[in-house]
């Protein structure tokens, strides 16, 4: 977050979240994620209930014209690749051929031997980066086409422990 101020805004001076959650009346119980919109000052700050999707099938969408390099509160673009999934749970991105995202996740496929995970994600997720500097999985060029050369895939964010999110059968892709 204090690094993409510092690219949009100019803002150095780190955004105090020890602040912000004690200004939060914080649950005892269950999972919440919480969402902070900033420009260059704190806007809103809200606790939202994190409820993990269940996901058993995938649509492979083209999303060559979705930009979302920061986490923006605008998710138009993801938003109408979702318009796309038909009668499946969710959507694994591609752009110019090259696997991306899901609509709220990092990916990593599993080839029997090792986890991978798409050199050129739409956004870097924290999840993503911390399972590449532990070594747990690795970044690839994964192309549509080489989708058969892996077994399964797993969904993976910053709320979801490695292990945790849904993982599917590679079948379970839909294209």
């Amino acid at each position: 977050m204090d690094r993409v101020r510092r690219v949009l805004f100019a803002k150095s001076s780190p955004i105090k979240l020890e602040k912000i959650l004690g200004e939060l009346e914080l649950p005892s119980k269950g999972l919440f994620k919480l969402r902070i919109e900033y420009s260059d000052v704190v806007k809103r700050q809200e606790l939202v209930p994190y409820l993990i999707k269940p996901v058993q099938s995938i649509r492979l969408v083209n999303a060559d014209k979705v930009i979302y390099g920061k986490k923006y509160a605008d998710r138009t673009g993801i938003r109408r690749c979702l318009e796309k999934k038909g009668d499946c749970d969710d959507i694994l991105m591609t752009q110019r051929g090259h696997l991306t995202d899901a609509s709220y996740a990092n990916v990593a496929l599993f080839d029997g031997k090792h986890w991978y995970t798409p050199s050129w994600p739409l956004l870097r997720g924290t999840r993503r980066e911390e399972l590449l500097e532990k070594g747990i999985i690795r970044p690839s060029v994964i192309r549509e086409k080489d989708l058969d050369s892996f077994q399964c895939i797993r969904l993976i964010n910053a709320m979801l422990p490695w292990g945790e999110g849904p993982t599917l059968d590679i079948s379970a892709i839909r294209r």
